[in-house]
């Protein structure tokens, strides 16, 4: 009988707790929609939004996001490809750079023959398929077909599918991600793009997005612990915000901005989830601030 008391206890102590913890995220979520909504009332200092007008960004084609159909290693190309856009951001418009530039830039061993290879036929792959240029020298007239591992070549980016529609990748994002202590940057950087890649910057949307883990999972290919994993190294890391919301008993929702737009999230998610599920905040199960598995969405 003693026994069976003690661990009545300890699960009505446990429920207590994983209770007192959700209602504490919900109450910190709720504290971040007020601020918000605060913030908006003042006209003194710039926004997130004209203060995120004047950061540097990139241009990756959204023709690019579904990783999954380029190839096995369609998320290291367009990696590879974000590295060479940054690295070009001057007057000529290429990236002076090369197999074991490109190693070295990101953090990874030039020792091992396989990876260098694995490099090169990359950057053959992204001119293969038209998104880059690779030049021996800066007069950009012979098309290299075949590279050294050890030499630099100026290499352009086309800017190819842009055109048409494209996904910012900020400065300040891409230098945390690279800066990354992990072997897995791509597979990182590819459900970053995905994540960015359905922000709509134009004056009647908020820059929030809400794909589905699921979707990301479909886009990249990636096993979904993985991108969850990812997700919430992403947000950790200070690079994307994430806010979800328990609508009913069976269905939570994430929500992300940017990181600079943290105090705004909250306030921009909440009307989007009360719209999305037709339910009054009033009526929400709970919610807080992280990555939720949005096990039940649909």
């Amino acid at each position: 009988m003693k026994c069976n008391a003690q661990k009545s206890a300890s699960l009505l102590l446990h429920v207590k707790t994983k209770c007192s913890s959700i209602e504490l995220g919900w109450r910190k979520l709720k504290i971040l929609i007020r601020t918000g909504e605060r913030k908006k009332l003042s006209t003194e200092t710039k926004t997130t939004i004209q203060q995120e007008r004047e950061e540097s960004f990139i241009k990756i084609s959204k023709s690019l996001i579904e990783t999954k159909d380029l190839g096995k290693y369609g998320d290291l190309d367009v990696y590879h490809l974000a590295i060479i856009k940054t690295l070009a951001n001057n007057f000529q418009g290429a990236a002076f750079t090369g197999v074991i530039h490109i190693m070295r830039f990101i953090g990874m061993s030039t020792e091992q023959s396989s990876t260098k290879a694995r490099t090169k036929e990359s950057l053959l792959r992204l001119q293969k398929t038209g998104h880059i240029e690779i030049y021996e020298d800066l007069s950009m007239k012979s098309v290299m077909l075949d590279l050294k591992h050890a030499n630099n070549y100026f290499i352009k980016p086309t800017g190819k599918d842009e055109e048409y529609n494209f996904a910012k990748v900020f400065y300040k994002d891409f230098q945390k991600i690279v800066a990354m202590k992990s072997d897995y940057k791509p597979k990182i950087f590819a459900t970053y793009l995905n994540m960015v890649g359905y922000i709509f910057y134009n004056v009647s949307n908020d820059p929030i997005s809400f794909i589905l883990i699921d979707t990301v999972v479909k886009d990249t290919g990636i096993n979904r612990k993985s991108v969850i994993e990812y997700l919430k190294i992403l947000h950790k890391e200070e690079i994307l915000f994430f806010v979800h919301f328990q609508i009913n008993n069976t269905t939570t929702k994430n929500y992300c901005t940017r990181w600079i737009h943290k105090e705004d999230t909250a306030k921009w998610a909440v009307g989007l989830a009360e719209f999305h599920y037709k339910t009054d905040r009033s009526k929400f199960k709970g919610g807080g601030e992280g990555v939720s598995d949005e096990r039940g969405v649909s």
